[in-house]
């Protein structure tokens, strides 16, 4: 969590992740799938067993979450309605409030059953434990109560083909509804997605291309307010200079 503030104010107008997500998990073998599933279904019986253990026991016992998700407090939220305006000014008042680990829950014979554990840490420590619905997922209803803003970065992503992406008409997009976008999507899931309550909501998915290379897509009322392409390396390089 070191870098994690710079990290995740500039996940805003585009994502770059470098210690923010959850912990690399290994390949998972049988035995290790048994322990994750036997932790899983104590935590359903009872919340107990998991209160008050750290980040990486949650981790290492119930295995990769399918996103973390983390409330954010942003001043002056309103400058973020035009996300080509964004400077690195308007990035210094940003303050992390709270993370949590979502997990879904399944049935004994291991089907998904429709809803998920949402698992809050405090100081590294779980804090909190409560059920949600996973197939109509609001993730504003996770949100910290003073947040507003909330990223959720998911583990397991697909990664966009470059072939389908025409930059050049990519503004063409502008003004149309959400779906019109799947001839690029095709439907995958997208490695980050943001909410921000700026101009009666605005919500962001970033997918993954290629390397460090994001399609960045913004939404209101299920209209696209903003598209682009964006390098990755950059934004790195200058959040790594930023810290130094």
């Amino acid at each position: 969590m070191k870098y994690i503030k710079k990290l995740v104010i500039m996940m805003i107008p585009v994502m770059f992740l470098a210690g923010c997500s959850s912990t690399s998990i290994d390949t998972k073998n049988v035995s290790k799938e048994a322990i994750e599933r036997n932790t899983m279904t104590k935590v359903q019986s009872d919340v107990n067993v998991i209160m008050n253990k750290s980040y990486d026991y949650v981790l290492q016992n119930m295995g990769s979450p399918y996103s973390t998700i983390y409330s954010l407090k942003v001043d002056n939220i309103d400058k973020f309605k035009n996300l080509k305006e964004i400077s690195d000014k308007d990035m210094n008042n940003v303050e992390i409030l709270s993370e949590g680990l979502l997990y879904p829950k399944y049935t004994s014979d291991y089907k998904l059953d429709g809803s998920a554990l949402y698992i809050a840490l405090k100081d590294d420590k779980v804090s909190e434990v409560e059920t949600c619905d996973f197939k109509n997922l609001d993730v504003a209803l996770l949100m910290d109560e003073e947040a507003n803003a909330v990223i959720s970065v998911y583990n397991d992503y697909n990664s966009l083909n470059e072939n389908n992406i025409d930059k050049d008409n990519l503004d063409t997009y502008i003004g149309k509804e959400k779906n019109s976008i799947s001839s690029i999507t095709k439907n995958k899931k997208c490695q980050y997605s943001v909410y921000i309550e700026a101009d009666g909501g605005i919500d962001i998915d970033i997918y993954n291309i290629k390397d460090s290379n994001f399609l960045v897509i913004a939404y209101k009322n299920n209209e696209i307010t903003y598209i682009a392409q964006r390098d990755g390396r950059k934004i790195a390089a200058s959040i790594q200079k930023n810290i130094n």
